[in-house]
């Protein structure tokens, strides 16, 4: 399968339930894909085990430059390759210019998609490590690089911990940096993972720094995003009439500036905020404009999310027969793209479809879908699966 294009995750957190979200390649065996900047060839080697180019240099030697020397070259060896991973995963996101390496450090580099997800899961505790690295030696653009470097895999993955992790990594050093287009970027990434893990006042911390930044630089997409981003919290917090708000406010200022997919994410947003104020027929309309729109982009994870929506206001209105075609759309792109979390997130969706329509056995292998990934990812919306699957089987045993 390939991975295809992604919208950036400035559409978090907006579905019902305690974590809600918005917004064909030849086989390769386990050893190939773990040789791809790891320097190993043996698949059964935990993820964990540092790269022998980059910790092991730091291991040989003593003083404190010379340690600082080695740090440098070990990011240096990580930093591109992680960027051109993202870049992979995440086509239309707005690319960065990476801090120059070091002459002689070499990287490799990922040649498609699904190499990309390959060694980001691969090498994702020694990324984390790295980050962690970076920030003690004071390499504050090499913490925010490779913090943007590893949002995205995070996030679709469902580790949203440690996407809080390095999102308060990235705005320690962005903030030493004292650049405020950097610094918006930091506090908006921390803000989603915050929205992910229910920690709102965090995540309103977070935003109205950023929107405090942003009227410095006058960056009218930058404040488009953020308050895209604000509608996604208000909605975690029930205020769906102020979510509404921020998200035409978001539509409004991606038009004046023509940004197609900022347009279409707000439009996505718009159509779930009716459809959480039971305005289903008018979340319809918006979510198809925005489906349009993606798919004219050919942004697939934009189109995931939405027919998601879709799905949601056709179940609310009894066309069940329609939400079930739209959660199938949803889920094989979100089966492309890698997107764990998202999948178990339609599963679960389409799950409660097919358990109103009385197809009991149906809700109860997509809840059982679900709950594996989310036990996986030891995530908190497992207690909820489970809950519904234990409800059902209760009802079966009685």
């Amino acid at each position: 399968p390939t991975c295809g294009t992604a919208v950036s995750t400035t559409r978090v957190a907006s579905r019902p339930g305690p974590v809600r979200d918005r917004r064909g390649q030849p086989g390769r065996t386990p050893s190939q894909h773990n040789t791809i900047g790891t320097g190993r060839t043996d698949p059964g080697k935990p993820a964990g085990r540092a790269h022998p180019y980059a910790y092991g240099l730091a291991q040989r030697i003593d003083t404190d430059q010379q340690r600082h020397a080695a740090t440098h070259r070990m990011l240096d060896h990580y930093l591109p390759t992680a960027y051109t991973a993202n870049r992979l995963l995440i086509p239309a996101r707005d690319p960065i210019t990476l801090t120059p390496s070091v002459d002689g450090v070499i990287s490799q580099q990922p040649a498609d998609c699904q190499q990309a997800l390959d060694w980001f899961t691969v090498e994702r505790a020694v990324l984390l490590a790295a980050i962690e690295h970076a920030a003690a030696a004071s390499l504050d653009t090499h913490t925010w690089q490779l913090s943007w470097a590893l949002e995205t895999f995070l996030y679709r993955q469902g580790h949203f911990h440690d996407w809080a992790t390095t999102g308060r990594a990235s705005v320690a050093a962005t903030n030493r940096l004292a650049d405020p287009t950097m610094q918006v970027r930091a506090h908006r990434s921390l803000a989603h993972a915050c929205i992910q893990l229910g920690r709102f006042d965090e995540a309103d911390t977070q935003l109205r720094q950023a929107l405090d930044l942003v009227t410095q630089i006058g960056d009218q997409t930058a404040e488009a995003y953020i308050h895209d981003s604000l509608g996604s919290m208000l909605e975690r917090r029930g205020h769906y009439p102020q979510a509404l708000d921020h998200a035409r406010h978001a539509l409004g200022l991606f038009q004046v500036t023509g940004n197609q997919l900022g347009q279409a994410q707000a439009l996505n947003g718009i159509g779930w905020y009716h459809a959480r104020l039971g305005e289903h027929h008018q979340a319809l309309t918006a979510c198809q404009h925005a489906l349009t729109l993606f798919e004219e982009l050919g942004n697939r994870e934009g189109q995931a999310h939405t027919w998601d929506s879709l799905g949601y206001a056709h179940h609310q209105l009894g066309h069940h027969t329609h939400a079930m075609s739209c959660y199938q759309h949803a889920l094989r792109l979100v089966r492309e793209l890698g997107a764990r979390y998202n999948e178990a997130e339609i599963l679960t969706h389409l799950g409660d479809t097919h358990h109103t329509i009385g197809n009991y056995h149906a809700a109860h292998d997509a809840w059982r879908q679900a709950l594996t990934i989310l036990d996986g990812l030891r995530h908190p919306d497992a207690k909820q699966v489970r809950v519904k699957i234990a409800g059902l089987e209760d009802v079966w045993s009685g």
